[in-house]
């Protein structure tokens, strides 16, 4: 009876190594399903952290313009309004030093082209102008 409380006795031990070892892996922020591409310069950033967080935003790829645009405890922000180009954008927890970057992502803005945009004008004004006469002929009369 001895033996077995004893080999119960390590259970619990080996239970809290192993927390212990897995927590600093979880207190690392990373982002959740970051976007690759964006056609109208706007997107949402997701990320997972136990805190507050920093994140920054550069346009080249060694971080030498970066930016704080957001200090926090939220999960998430919205970016918008950025013209063509390539946002790179990284994350830390708000407690680690200031290079401790635990995640780097970059996103391409690509704006759909003029032509397509007008495209779309083009199709809508159409559909109004059908719509117009159907409304003024009224019903057949037959």
């Amino acid at each position: 009876m001895l033996r077995l409380a004893a080999s119960f006795g390590r259970l619990p031990v080996l239970a809290l190594a192993l927390v212990l070892l897995a927590a600093p892996a979880l207190a690392e922020p990373r982002f959740d399903d970051p976007p690759e591409h964006s056609a109208d310069g706007g997107f949402t950033l997701h990320w997972e952290a136990p805190g507050a967080v920093v994140l920054e935003r550069a346009s080249g790829p060694d971080f030498d313009d970066a930016g704080v645009i957001y200090e926090g405890g939220d999960t998430s922000r919205v970016i918008s309004g950025l013209p063509d180009g390539e946002y790179r954008f990284r994350l830390r927890a708000a407690d680690a030093d200031e290079d401790a970057w635990s995640d780097r992502i970059t996103v391409v803005v690509e704006h759909h082209g003029l032509a397509r945009a007008f495209g779309f004008f083009a199709v809508g004004g159409a559909v109004f102008l059908v719509l117009i006469v159907v409304l003024l002929r009224g019903r057949p009369r037959g």
